[in-house]
């Protein structure tokens, strides 16, 4: 099996999850690329080539989920205008600092960030389903969380954004199912900034990359389809499974490559 097939079918899951669950996928395929490559027999992909794929992975899976879910009215479009903007200029920020920072750091960052969404997404949602339009929030609230998120989110290749997710529901109190479509639609704004970011750092594999993007156009519209089908209760609860799995691993990863 080559690198490039490997990184495709990782491409592919971790874009079903994007649209499945409303996150950039970056939870997802970050833990793929680190360990099915050896599992494969194939050469390993360096940490911060692996950050960038996640970049491309988050434009190419949350645009497509985004416009899924927007055509299921699934999106606040008030609501991605506050965060989005502030999150790409911090996404853009954290992205130039990844360059100078270690292996370790950015595993430590991705993994609290998984074991923190995690723990947001089993406690009980303050929120009640509510049409779109209707979606309330603390604007100055937002805006702070969008910058916190962007600039991690940048640094660990939008490992971090799954947590927007989490922030919406918990911090904002918007429905679930929106929280869920626009979190993709957020998380584009970061991703796009981290993506300028990283090229500029030379921590982008285009040939890598055209094969996630191809993987996103297949798995991310599934995703969106099964996603408007299920219960949001389910979702996100394996949402909490999935990124627990991914934060243990991705430390495991981070005490292995401290100095």
């Amino acid at each position: 099996m080559t690198t490039e097939l490997v990184t495709a079918l990782s491409g592919l899951a971790a874009s079903f999850l994007s649209g499945l669950l409303g996150i950039g996928g970056g939870i997802v395929l970050t833990p793929l690329l680190l360990y099915v490559p050896a599992l494969a027999g194939t050469a390993p992909i360096p940490v911060k080539i692996i950050t960038g794929l996640t970049v491309v992975q988050a434009i190419s899976g949350s645009a497509l989920g985004a416009l899924r879910h927007r055509s299921y009215g699934n999106v606040s479009t008030r609501l991605v205008l506050v965060m989005g903007p502030p999150g790409a200029i911090a996404s853009l920020v954290g992205a130039l600092l990844s360059r100078d920072s270690s292996d370790a750091v950015l595993l430590i960052i991705f993994a609290a960030f998984s074991f923190l969404t995690a723990v947001f997404l089993l406690l009980p949602p303050r929120t009640v389903d509510a049409p779109t339009e209707e979606v309330r929030f603390d604007m100055r609230l937002a805006i702070v969380l969008a910058l916190v998120i962007g600039l991690f989110g940048g640094m660990v290749g939008i490992g971090a954004i799954a947590f927007i997710l989490a922030a919406l529901v918990y911090f904002l109190r918007v429905p679930a199912r929106v929280a869920i479509g626009t979190s993709l639609g957020i998380g584009m704004f970061g991703a796009a900034a981290a993506l300028v970011g990283k090229a500029a750092t030379a921590q982008i594999d285009v040939p890598l990359a055209a094969t996630v993007v191809v993987g996103a156009l297949i798995g991310s519209p599934i995703g969106a389809w099964i996603s408007v089908r299920t219960r949001t209760a389910v979702l996100l609860r394996i949402l909490a499974v999935v990124v627990i799995l991914a934060g243990v691993r991705i430390l495991a990863s981070a005490f292995s490559t401290a100095p």
